[in-house]
């Protein structure tokens, strides 16, 4: 399924909260496509489960329900800018209203990000003194960190590894933001990379296309349902150009175009750090999830040009423009979707988890595990009298010094009655899983992954000591 993150815009600029289905209509390469899967987004913070004794949930008072992550990317923003943006971001972040949720990360010069403020860890964060927003102080805070990253640039970091030292920086932000249900923003301060160099390339002086970069970081970024907003700075008297000559790279611009238009953002976020800031912000606070399954035969490792519409007057689309129809080997997505989170030190929540072990049946050596979903976070389509869903879930085993222990990814197909989706949206979708658990394993990680929707979500049980294999104390 191609799944869609959808926000509806008004003549007057505010969020458009009851369109329905019938409404909207996608084309996929010029041919109509029929919507199988529609619902809308709050960016609330839902409701936190009730635990049983043992148990362990992904959802908790901690997390954080949406996210705008602010990259001011020193590494690839001009000298004679740098100051102007750092200046600029002051103002815009000291005149919010509110600061919740809203977070920034420097991109140093040796492709290192550095939380200015970060997002939470595993606990959550306390309030400041007197419940003021940390922008307050973003003067004192960002001049210190400013003052901590800024060093000349090494003067043999070819722009090669510097277009890719970015692309490994965007991929840890996607895989950050993965714990973040609903969606997620990034104000992306920056000149921009290339999509290709010429053969002026200084190590080896060959064409270089980085599209397969690209392609796979939008994959990452649509996964994890993070839109992205560029921003350039630009000094007064100097050309409105990244590509000049004293660059070598080709298309900077056209990058940040193609970045904004396949992850949902806004390509014409312009040179505003304030207004692309706080049209972020609103955009991450309601939106829709449109999905479709286009003919098998769309996937042709062509690029396809996606269009949205909706049929009521004065509403503005704004979702992702296209995507890389690639064909892949089956269960491939579902393996990277699940890798990617394996290492993690925190959980994803884009799909609500709980769980606990328990002595499994089978003696020495095995556990239960219990799980439940939240069915709200997963795309149940509606296929005739049914409705369908396509998870897919590992069990992953963590021991202390080793690598994790990744079990196979297994199938969880569901086909469900009207009445059992509705018991389900009530209860959860409850499975057991019986575990071998060597005695080395501290604590395992269920990770679900959800085929229609691109959702995933993990959480971690500490193993019990009274789980048999492990001696009582």
């Amino acid at each position: 399924m191609v799944d869609l993150n959808v926000v509806a815009i008004d003549n007057h600029g505010q969020m458009v909260t009851d369109l329905t289905r019938d409404e909207l209509h996608v084309t996929d390469s010029g041919k109509p496509q029929s919507i199988a899967f529609f619902r809308h987004r709050d960016g609330g913070s839902g409701l936190i489960p009730t635990l049983e004794p043992g148990e362990f949930s992904n959802r908790s008072a901690g997390n954080i329900p949406r996210a705008t992550l602010i990259l001011f990317d020193l590494m690839n923003e001009k000298f004679g800018t740098r100051g102007l943006a750092a200046n600029q971001l002051v103002h815009d972040l000291e005149s919010l209203e509110t600061a919740d949720f809203v977070y920034l990360y420097l991109l140093t010069l040796e492709g290192r990000l550095y939380p200015v403020h970060g997002l939470p860890g595993v606990r959550p964060e306390s309030s400041p003194a007197g419940g003021a927003p940390w922008t307050r102080q973003i003067k004192p805070m960002l001049d210190q960190a400013m003052r901590a990253v800024l060093q000349t640039r090494p003067v043999d970091m070819d722009v090669a590894v510097r277009v890719q030292l970015t692309y490994m920086a965007l991929d840890q932000i996607a895989v950050a933001l993965s714990r973040v249900p609903g969606r997620k923003s990034i104000v992306w301060i920056t000149d921009g990379v290339p999509i290709e160099l010429g053969p002026n390339r200084s190590d080896t002086g060959d064409f270089v296309d980085f599209t397969p970069l690209l392609r796979q970081m939008s994959e990452t970024f649509d996964r994890s349902g993070v839109a992205i907003y560029p921003v350039r700075q630009v000094m007064i008297g100097s050309p409105d150009n990244v590509d000049g000559a004293n660059r070598s790279g080709i298309s900077s611009i056209a990058t940040l175009d193609q970045f904004a238009g396949m992850t949902g953002g806004r390509p014409d976020a312009g040179k505003d750090i304030g207004a692309a800031l706080r049209q972020a912000i609103i955009d991450t606070r309601t939106s829709y999830q449109v999905g479709y399954f286009p003919p098998e035969k769309n996937w042709d490792d062509k690029f396809h040009k996606l269009r949205l519409t909706c049929t009521r007057k004065g509403v503005r689309i704004q979702a992702k423009t296209g995507y890389y129809a690639w064909r892949e080997a089956p269960g491939a997505k579902s393996e990277q979707a699940i890798g990617s989170v394996v290492s993690t030190t925190f959980d994803a929540a884009e799909i609500g988890l709980r769980a606990r072990l328990s002595p499994g049946p089978d003696g020495a050596r095995t556990a239960r595990l219990d799980a439940h979903i939240d069915a709200q976070d997963v795309a149940l389509v509606h296929e005739g009298d049914f409705y369908d869903a396509q998870l897919r879930f590992a069990v992953v085993g963590y021991s202390p010094g080793v690598q994790p222990q990744t079990g196979p990814v297994t199938p969880l197909d569901l086909h469900y009655t009207a009445q059992d989706r509705d018991q389900a949206l009530r209860q959860g979708i409850g499975f057991v899983q019986n575990l071998n658990l060597p005695e080395e394993i501290k604590a395992v990680r269920l990770i679900v992954f959800d085929r229609g929707s691109n959702a995933i979500g993990s959480v971690t049980v500490p193993v019990p000591e009274a789980v048999p294999g492990k001696p009582n104390p």
